[in-house]
């Protein structure tokens, strides 16, 4: 260990005054909601734990420190808890969290032990945080950690906005779909004035922070010294053949690599790359706020119009494509999953939308496919060819496998069977990464054998009785065509039994959940910014099920307009035909299909 003079001649430790500037705007305005740690019980993670302790220039929430025990060691679970009998010295509250391998794999059996660890790790940290009502997780990664990432990414082939490097702010990852965890969790109406719309989108989950971004590990032995903090070293880091994240660690230390490659430099890069695409990003907004967007959570589409000014102001930006397809992403963001939409594949939607933008590479498709959306182009009425040019329509279409898309809300067994006549929720899930859905019913109302699932409808199969209950006028707000087969659909299953005693299973389409369409016995519960009261169910209601559109940067205003469920008959205005010989129909109030 060193000493206080030696490490006053070495380095310095992190100065409190500094690191509470950076923590402050992370705690404003948390209330008691609470700040989480992800504690490893090595020095960096302890530097952290001990420079929360000792803020002071303002009152911290109540601080949690997670110590996950990865069972890869025989000696893990001593550590983790020796880790956490000295955070309690410390005065800092504490949970180890232990990993089930058992429920994955055999640990000897993964082909990418640490890929697999990390996303087990993530999921615990995000389930405990949840738990305990915690939205802001910090994380000990500093700026040696910070020089090995781009290192390994250059090594890896990136290139521009991949040489960012770790970010200090972001949502949770590897915890897709997990309500509560994963930007879900609360509401958020799109109108945030209210004059318009009650309409609201899922927010929340946990947000990731790594405030320790701007020191060097020699600050955080340096802090950890100092104060007399111990922390325990695991020997699996110095074994450089283990992983390429330790051989780059090693040859760093070392000094190994050329002068462009140091950890300053390294550090630089990501800096320079980091504000070259914050730069970006504002520009990517300004456009976006200025083009006419309109949003539709009922069938998950969106259509919007270039603002003319738009074109021309990007071709005067220095990294137009990137703008532009930082822009693009934004659009499609609203009605896909941001983990399909990286940056790189986003080229042909570019060359597409903005031609001008890419030069080297134009397109002559009349569609551009993205995950699980398409993208068209607007093709107007000759009349309105002015008023209508560069607008375009994004819509999901048919996925390759609509097995794979299924979600289990419910499946009573005699094992779990209840005669509770008190409501309860199923647990939500996020169907088609779009809607975020759960089913509220009566236990003793359900009998053994029966199941409800969220899926897509099928090919050829009726949703005639859902309609008998509403009417033509509501009909119309289940989309024709093949579009009507990307829209969720809530299905109890039930065991029947013949006259012979065979047993088989009918299935019943309780609800089209995201357009209101519900059959007799089957109702919508209505969301409501404040959750803490649960009015009891309707009299004549055996389901209820709330339907809220995910997590989406968007606000509605003068220019981006949310479009409402029409209850009127479709008026044809134009067509626009896809690749696939089905035609796109415009109407007044909202984008369709019909074969």
């Amino acid at each position: 260990m060193f000493t206080r003079s030696l490490v006053r001649y070495a380095f310095e430790p992190v100065a409190q005054r500094k690191f509470d500037q950076i923590l402050w705007p992370i705690c404003q305005g948390q209330g008691q909601k609470g700040l989480g740690l992800a504690i490893s019980g090595g020095v960096d993670s302890m530097a952290l734990a001990v420079l929360c302790k000792r803020v002071r220039r303002f009152k911290t929430p109540p601080i949690t420190a997670f110590i996950v025990d990865h069972r890869l060691r025989p000696e893990s679970t001593t550590e983790a808890q020796s880790v956490a009998k000295y955070l309690g010295q410390l005065g800092i509250n504490h949970e180890v969290l232990t990993l089930n391998w058992e429920e994955v794999s055999d640990p000897s059996q993964i082909p990418n032990l640490e890929s697999a660890a990390r996303r087990m790790r993530f999921q615990a940290l995000g389930r405990a945080c949840a738990a305990a009502g915690i939205e802001d997780l910090l994380l000990a990664h500093h700026a040696d950690d910070q020089a090995e990432t781009v290192l390994a990414r250059i090594h890896g082939g990136y290139l521009g906005t991949g040489l960012t490097g770790i970010q200090p702010k972001m949502p949770i990852g590897e915890c897709h779909g997990m309500y509560k965890v994963s930007k879900s969790g609360s509401l958020r109406p799109l109108d945030r004035a209210r004059t318009s719309t009650s309409i609201f989108v899922e927010s929340g989950g946990v947000v990731l922070h790594r405030p320790l971004l701007g020191f060097t590990k020699s600050e955080l032995i340096a802090t950890c010294t100092i104060s007399g903090v111990r922390w325990h070293e695991d020997a699996t880091n110095a074994d450089r053949t283990l992983t390429l994240r330790n051989a780059i660690r090693q040859m760093l230390q070392a000094n190994a690599m050329p002068a462009a490659l140091t950890s300053d430099r390294l550090r630089q890069l990501a800096a320079t790359k980091w504000r070259n695409l914050t730069y970006c990003e504002s520009k990517a907004r300004e456009y976006f706020d200025k083009c006419l967007v309109e949003l539709d959570i009922h069938h998950g589409s969106v259509s919007f119009q270039i603002h003319p000014d738009v074109e021309v102001q990007l071709n005067h930006d220095k990294d137009r494509q990137l703008v532009a397809a930082i822009l693009m992403r934004k659009f499609f963001s609203l009605v896909e999953d941001q983990s399909r939409l990286a940056l790189k594949d986003l080229s042909r939607s570019v060359a597409f939308v903005f031609p001008s933008a890419v030069e080297e590479w134009q397109t002559d498709s009349n569609t551009i496919h993205i995950g699980n959306v398409t993208l068209v182009k607007h093709f107007s009425n000759k009349e309105n060819n002015m008023k209508e040019q560069n607008k375009y329509l994004i819509f999901p279409r048919p996925v390759r496998a609509p097995e794979a898309s299924v979600q289990t809300l419910l499946e009573v067994t005699a094992q779990n069977h209840s005669t509770s006549q008190g409501p309860v929720w199923t647990t939500t899930k996020l169907f088609h990464d779009r809607w975020w859905i759960k089913l509220k019913y009566i236990p003793a109302n359900v009998s053994v054998g029966t199941s409800v699932v969220i899926r897509f409808l099928r090919v050829g199969e009726s949703a005639k009785e859902v309609n008998q209950r509403h009417g033509r006028s509501k009909l119309a707000r289940l989309p024709p065509g093949k579009l009507r087969y990307t829209v969720p659909a809530i299905v109890k299953i039930s065991e029947v039994k013949d006259e012979n005693g065979l047993v088989s299973k009918e299935e019943k389409i309780l609800a089209f959940p995201s357009i209101g369409l519900t059959r007799s016995g089957c109702s919508e519960y209505k969301a409501k910014m404040d959750r803490t009261s649960e009015p009891k169910m309707a009299d004549d209601s055996l389901w209820e099920y709330t339907c809220v559109y995910k997590d989406i940067d968007f606000d509605a205003g003068q220019r981006h307009t949310i479009n409402f469920v029409r209850t009127e008959d479709p008026v044809e205005k134009n067509n626009t035909c896809f690749s696939d010989g089905s035609m796109l129909r415009r109407t007044n109030t909202q984008m369709s299909s019909t074969d």
